[in-house]
Parts: structure tokens; sequence; C-alpha cells
């Protein structure tokens, strides 16, 4: 199944505005010109918020102007163009534009530019982490992975495990995978050839292209694969979602569009598993949406080609935390240095050296999140009912200890059987999120503060998401009216 980034954008924008909205309610705006994304540039995709019905009438100011790419969502009020400087001063001095978003570029969080030449140490993946120990137990049966990245091309070992596959990036490319750097990923987790087995060998997988075949990708095309994980989880049984890529967190989680998103996925019980980066060892340097503090983040060990985890170390490019809010970073470690995996020949990740191979070794914390989004696979296979916490929880007591660090190397036999850690204890959602749903009336009932808000047992099943996009959501049970802002207002 395949499906173009305009089918769904008039999905996406109420997620976009939810930042919007933030912006026009900060202290300082100049109400003369409507505020601009400081990030934005001259000639780039714009997302206008508009008052209520002036969508179309700014649509067509903006093509009068010399917009191109014109997109008039009417029913959530925005505008998509892409604009010139002198169209950008005009449009912001219209009394109808209420601000005016730029878009963002996230990049896949893979060390290297190409597959690594094909020597050097074993790569023991699985053994490193207890896979085959624990698939006497879960094998990852029945649950689904969505994978959103550069597209998975149809792979031997693959055979019969991708159920769904959606193209939002929209560059007129003919291959499934352009990039070989998603059907690497895809083969960590669930790869089942008779020589090479991802992680969780019998779950299936959901391609969600969102980056182009350079690991590149934008911020509008991620919203939209969002979209869809929410529209179609319950209908595919998604679970897990693996992401792969990011962008450096220039601050708080609460005023990150990317962090409302992959929280949204969150409450809404899909476990979502990110990389941290690639950019240690210096501290801070945790990409988002892994600096969210609600999802499980991934960095790297170096296992060293051995099964022994007595020399598994933190490897050096890992990015560490704390993130910009002062969370600990990475949750777990996985196996991130000279991984193999499967090969796509004649992708962008391909060179002659690799030969007739269908397989090839590429590091950095991508590969880390995959080997983690399979793990997280077999843990709700053996624990059908866990929330996504739990199963965070799950990852980060049956770790192992690894010399230099706090925090655990990914044991997924141990995960199968530990106790879930307590996680995600007194975090208070995005700001992002909540301004989303407050305003789109979605939080109703009295008597609520933050400390109150039960958001694991929200039903999120209850939550349409074909109504947020774009009218409102029924949320019934809390009172935005009566809650606690004493914590946004810190924030701000």
């Amino acid at each position: 199944m395949t499906r173009r980034l305009g089918e769904v954008r008039g999905r996406i924008a109420t997620m976009v505005a939810a930042l919007l909205l933030i912006a026009t309610l900060l202290p300082g705006t100049n109400w003369t010109l409507a505020p601009l994304d400081p990030a934005f540039a001259s000639g780039g995709y714009a997302l206008i918020s508009v008052g209520r019905g002036a969508a179309g009438a700014v649509a067509d100011e903006a093509r009068a102007l010399g917009a191109d790419d014109v997109a008039s969502l009417d029913s959530i009020d925005v505008v998509s163009a892409r604009v010139t400087s002198s169209a950008l001063d005009s449009l912001r001095r219209d009394a109808r534009v209420a601000f005016i978003a730029s878009d963002a570029i996230v990049t896949a969080a893979s060390d290297e530019k190409h597959y690594e030449r094909p020597q050097g140490k074993p790569s023991v993946g699985n053994e490193a982490i207890g896979a085959r120990q624990a698939w006497s137990t879960a094998t990852g049966r029945g649950i689904v992975v969505a994978l959103m990245d550069t597209g998975i091309a149809d792979h031997p070992d693959l055979a019969g495990s991708v159920v769904a596959r959606v193209d939002f990036v929209n560059d007129g490319a003919t291959s499934l995978d352009p990039g070989g750097h998603g059907t690497f990923l895809a083969g960590l987790i669930a790869a089942h050839g008779r020589t090479f087995s991802g992680v969780a060998p019998d779950a299936k997988l959901i391609s969600l292209r969102v980056l182009d075949a350079q690991g590149r990708g934008t911020m509008h095309s991620v919203l939209a694969a969002f979209d869809w994980v929410l529209h179609n989880r319950a209908a595919y049984h998604v679970k897990v979602l693996n992401l792969s890529f990011g962008a450096p967190q220039t601050t708080t989680y609460h005023r990150t569009l990317l962090a409302g998103v992959v929280e949204s996925a969150w409450f809404a019980g899909v476990t979502v598993v990110t990389a941290a980066g690639n950019d240690g060892p210096k501290p801070g340097t945790v990409a988002m949406p892994g600096a969210d503090p609600f999802v499980v983040t991934a960095g790297s060990f170096d296992d060293q080609g051995t099964t022994n985890p007595n020399d598994d170390r933190e490897s050096a490019f890992s990015s560490r935390g704390p993130t910009l809010d002062g969370f600990a970073k990475p949750d777990v470690l996985a196996p991130g240095e000279h991984v193999m995996s499967l090969r796509v020949p004649g992708t962008s990740l391909d060179r002659s050296e690799n030969g007739g191979s269908g397989y090839a070794r590429l590091s950095g914390t991508s590969a880390s999140s995959a080997f983690t989004s399979g793990a997280a696979a077999l843990v709700l296979q053996a624990h059908l009912t866990y929330t996504p916490t739990e199963v965070k929880g799950a990852l980060v007591a049956g770790g192992q200890r690894i010399v230099g660090t706090r925090t655990p190397g990914l044991d997924a036999a141990g995960a199968l059987v530990a106790r879930p850690a307590r996680a995600n204890a007194g975090l208070i959602p995005s700001l992002v999120l909540v301004t989303m749903l407050k305003a789109t009336g979605a939080l109703d009932g009295s008597g609520t503060t933050w400390e109150g808000i039960s958001w694991e047992s929200v039903s999120w099943e209850s939550v349409s998401w074909d109504v947020v996009s774009w009218e409102g959501i029924a949320w019934e049970s809390v009172s935005w009216d009566t809650v606690s802002w004493d914590v946004c207002e810190a924030i701000r």
C-alpha cells in the first residue's frame, strides 16, 4: 500500500497548529506582525495558521504573492506553501494570519554514509543481547512494528514480514528503499532467513517512508507518518514504533513539536523506541525525539565482537544526556558498532566491495534502536497487557551492567522475566500535546491538577483521531478550565 503526502496533509496540520497556538500564547508576542518561527528560511516550506474559515482566502493571497505548492487546509485553518521573503512579509501583515512555522529537517541516526567494508570483528548481534535465549518464550509473533525510515526493500529474509507500505517523501523514487537504511534496520528487528535472524523474527513490519535516499527527511513528512500511525494503529495492531532519526534538541521538550507527536503515539498505546544520536561522548547531545522523557531511547555499546558481556563498553560516538530538561538518557544501550544486517544493492549506502552478498555492516545508534524495538516486540508478545511504560520498565530492569556507565545494556531474555522498573513517574506531558488537546476541546471535567492526571489510564481508544482531524476530540474526563498552569508558566 502506498500513499502520497498530499493526501494526508489535511489530517496532520492540527498537530502543527498546536505548536502555532503555543507561540501565540507566549509573552511578548508582536501583534502588528504575525509571529514567525525564527528557524524559517526564505523560500522554504511554511505552515501558516489562520483565523477560522480564512484558509481559502489566505491561500489565494499566497498564490497571488507568488507562493507555490499552496494547499488550503480549510477544516483546520492552516495553509501550507513555499513562500518567498516578499510573500512572507505580506502574509505576516495579514490580520487573518496567526503564526507562520517553518519545516524542519531530520536525519537518520547512522554513523556512516556507506556500508562498512566487509572485514573486522565478528558481528554477534543477537547473541550479545540474549535474543536466542528469549526465543523459547517469545519470537514477536502477533506484534507489528512500524518503522519510520527510508523504506523497506523486498529482501528474501523479510519475505512475508511487511504488511503495509506508505510513502510520505513524495520524491518520485521508484525503489521501495532507495537509501538502504530502513531495510538494514528492518532486518535487525524481524529478519527470518536461513542464516540471519532479527531479534523478533516472527514480528510483522510496516514501512513508513519519511527519509530520502540520503537519510534526510522533513517535519511535515514525519507528521504525516505519525498521523497515519494514530489512525491505523488499531487496524494493523501496531504496538511498537521505531524512530532511528533525529534533530538536535534546541529547547525544552514542552515546546518541541516532535515531542508532542511522539507522546501522542505513546499515550495511544504504542511503545516508541528512538535512537539517542551519534554526537557523543560529549554530554547533552541526545537528539530529539530521543530527548523526550517518556519514550525508550537507545544508545550504543560496543560488544567487541564477543558474547562476553564483561568486555562491553558504551560507544564513544553514542550521544549522552542529560537532556536540556535535565533527564538522564539514553534508557538502554544496545549493539551499535559494526553491526551486520540486510543489504540492498544499488542504494546510496551500497558500494562495490560488498559484492553479491545480501548482508552488510553499519555503525550507529540507529542499529541500537532497532535491536531495542525487536526486544520490545518480544516483551509485548510475552506480556500482552503491558503499557508502553511497562515495556520501558521491563527493558530497563532486565538490562545487564556495562562497565563505565549507569545505563543498562539490553538483555532481551532478562526483559521477559524482569519485574518492570518504575518508569516515567512524575513526568508532565509535552505542552505541545496538551495545548493541542485543550485547544480542540478534548478535555472536559472539573477539579483536575497536573498531579491528578493519570495519563496512562486515559482510554485513548475512545479518542477519535479522525474527529481530531479535525473538529475536536471527545475526552470526557478532564477539564482544563481548572488545571493548574503553574508548571506551564515556569517553562515560558
